[in-house]
């Protein structure tokens, strides 16, 4: 039993604090009630941000916050206008320049076999999958838990529409100024959701 309680805990899912304090950088400014409302969750927008918060947090805030910044859009509209803000405020950041150099770099094709990497920058818990789909030159992409953490009873999907948007800007700004991503399937019990990449 004593051995047992010396035990490491396992790794915990999180999403990183600099991605979410892009992600309110990306919906500011931020009314008193939107602040009141992410304090709930343990977020407080006017102090320094921890290093890392529970997974749960990050699609919390997203749709929190999709809600609250752009309350005239329906609920997936205004997540995908959060996601290709996200994505603007992200390369605006020392890491997100890095990243977008790198993409220019090597081009889209390479950063989207390249994503799962690339996603590991916003947290720890999310991997990716890429499958020519044939004759049409595009993708299909699939974004799941990393295997440790596929039964973490905590571990939830991103929002499908922000994530459209912000892949929609980040392949567009790497060298695909007309690349389309679609949403195919999503599976919120699962933390599934595949898209079609057209670049």
């Amino acid at each position: 039993m004593a051995l047992a309680l010396t035990r490491a805990p396992g790794r915990e899912p999180v999403v990183f604090g600099y991605a979410l304090e892009t992600l309110l950088s990306a919906a500011a400014p931020l009314t008193e009630l939107t602040q009141k409302a992410l304090e709930r969750q343990g977020i407080f927008a006017l102090r320094p941000l921890h290093t890392a918060y529970p997974c749960a947090v990050w699609p919390q805030s997203i749709q929190l916050l999709a809600a609250t910044t752009l309350p005239h859009l329906e609920r997936e509209e205004a997540e995908y206008e959060l996601g290709l803000r996200f994505g603007q405020a992200f390369i605006q950041a020392r890491l997100g320049t890095a990243l977008q150099d790198f993409a220019q770099v090597v081009g889209p094709e390479k950063m989207l076999l390249r994503l799962a990497r690339s996603l590991r920058s916003i947290n720890n818990f999310l991997d990716a999958s890429v499958t020519p789909t044939g004759d049409d030159g595009g993708w299909e992409l699939s974004l799941y838990p990393v295997r440790e953490f596929l039964d973490h009873p905590r571990r939830r999907a991103d929002p499908p529409h922000f994530m459209r948007g912000l892949l929609t800007f980040a392949f567009q700004h790497s060298g695909a100024p007309t690349a389309r991503v679609t949403l195919t399937r999503h599976d919120d019990a699962r933390a599934v959701t595949t898209f079609h990449v057209g670049l």
